[in-house]
């Protein structure tokens, strides 16, 4: 399996460093990849074949040449794992006689990475377990279509919501969380658009 570490992650690192602040992020690399590793257990489990791991600033994410068992039901069991891991650990963490600051940046990490990865947005883990589910009932035609739709709804609303209240929160990572969001969502479709277009060029020529 390939490894692709984007180097921006350096430069972060340093910024973090200078401002005092690279526990927390340090942490929340760890547990991003321990939520990949997740996903790549069960990908192996379901008979998949893995291709390459990409570490990038605000995340990471892994890629399978193939699912092995391809069906919904084990690809949603692959895109729960990760978020699922997540939410136990912090579950656990709760329970640990540990220093109470180290305590709560654990927890409140794996919260954020488990409920932020469980949002029905493509190209997170939330997105692709609603579009399996509407492979599942509606077929595998629609269930891209409105999978997006759903996505985008959702993402206009977050948006939104945080324009409303920016004056009270001012927190900036919010927004860079959001304009991240938009950028995954933007590739995704991207992705989705050219699979449609090679699908309807292979249906027209037969």
């Amino acid at each position: 399996m390939k490894i692709e570490i984007n180097m921006k992650i350096i430069l972060i690192l340093i910024l973090l460093l200078i401002i005092k602040n690279i526990n927390t992020y340090i942490i929340f690399i760890i547990f991003i990849l321990i939520h990949e590793l997740a996903h790549l257990i069960m990908g192996i489990m379901i008979g998949g074949v893995p291709k390459k791991l990409t570490i990038s600033p605000f995340g990471a994410s892994l890629e399978f040449y193939t699912y092995g068992k391809n069906n919904s039901v084990c690809r949603i069991l692959f895109f729960l794992i990760g978020p699922l891991l997540n939410l136990i650990i912090a579950l656990v963490i709760m329970n640990f006689n540990w220093d109470i600051y180290f305590k709560q940046e654990i927890i409140f990490t794996n919260l954020a990475i488990g409920i932020f990865n469980l949002m029905p947005i493509l190209p997170l883990d939330g997105g692709k377990i609603l579009r399996e589910l509407f492979k599942i009932f509606i077929g595998t035609d629609k269930s891209n279509k409105y999978t997006m739709i759903i996505s985008k709804v959702i993402l206009f609303i977050i948006s939104f919501t945080y324009a409303i209240l920016i004056v009270k929160i001012k927190n900036i990572m919010i927004l860079f969380l959001l304009i991240y969001l938009w950028y995954l969502y933007k590739i995704e479709e991207r992705k989705i658009l050219l699979y449609e277009k090679a699908s309807n060029s292979i249906k027209n020529m037969i």
